[in-house]
């Protein structure tokens, strides 16, 4: 019996559902009793292997994860930090995230990490500014009251996708100046003449890639999180970067839920300094 070779579509097609190995470590986090259907390649990532884990419960219904693996101590480093940031901002606002339930290392292959959470399905567009600023804003506000300690930065190092940057002869030139004298002129007014700066928790690297849409809700989610305790105009950084594909709107928005700091002045270098 003769077959026709597959087309290049149909050929890719195939191997973005390729079967993903779920391993013994994975399946002790699934619900108990119930039977592994299917664990198929989901999505795109220049630096993980994605899959969508399907299992039948008990009772005979349907219950789908999200599995995300890495290779060597990079990858469990920066899987390790998207758990705990997607902990932290779930605890303070569950709707903003997918639940995320662990993560570690495969039995089989002990240099191959982990990371396991509930699946959300989405729709890729970013999220209308009204909804995803007053989630975001939430965010901000609501987990003031959450910080361990009230200080600036995190419990583990967090990673925006796995990118290091290398030497820069330029920015080597430049970082004297930014240290000693950009910094302390935009940065201590905010704690000078009675100011305080509550550190707030912020996802720490939005842009289209990383906002949808729930489809389930209609609500705004996101995800691939490099969290960390900062100012809560951190986060808007990438708000004003015409590729990130968000812009000067969703700054306005957000900004009705959670005044500018003082001084006022200074917001739009803030804003420079920060997105650097």
């Amino acid at each position: 019996m003769s077959g026709s070779v597959p087309s290049a579509a149909e050929a890719a097609k195939n191997e973005l559902v390729r079967d993903v190995e779920v391993d013994a470590e994975v399946i002790k986090y699934l619900p108990e009793g119930s039977k592994l259907i299917s664990a198929q390649s989901h999505g795109a990532s220049f630096w993980t292997r994605t899959a969508k884990i399907t299992v039948e419960l008990v009772n005979g219904s349907i219950q789908t994860f999200f599995l995300k693996l890495a290779e060597e101590d990079i990858g469990r480093r920066i899987l390790k930090g998207e758990f705990e940031g997607v902990k932290a901002i779930y605890a303070a606002v569950p709707a903003l995230v997918p639940r995320p339930i662990a993560c570690g290392a495969y039995t089989s292959t002990p240099s191959t990490y982990f990371y396991l959470a509930e699946f959300v399905s989405m729709i890729e567009e970013v999220p209308e500014p009204q909804a995803f600023c007053a989630m975001l804003a939430k965010l901000h506000q609501d987990s003031i009251s959450l910080s361990p300690n009230g200080k600036f930065g995190f419990h583990v190092t967090t990673y925006a996708e796995n990118k290091v940057q290398g030497p820069s002869e330029e920015l080597d030139q430049l970082l004297p100046t930014l240290f000693d004298r950009v910094i302390p002129r935009l940065l201590r007014p905010l704690s000078t003449e009675g100011r305080t700066i509550p550190p707030v928790l912020v996802h720490g690297d939005l842009w289209y890639g990383n906002m949808a849409t729930n489809a389930d809700t209609g609500g705004p989610i996101s995800f691939d999180p490099a969290a960390w305790w900062a100012h809560n105009e951190y986060e808007l950084a990438t708000f004003n970067v015409p590729r990130y594909k968000i812009g000067r709107k969703y700054m306005e928005e957000y900004h009705k839920h959670f005044p500018v700091s003082a001084p006022e002045e200074d917001y739009e270098d803030r804003n420079r300094l920060y997105s650097l």
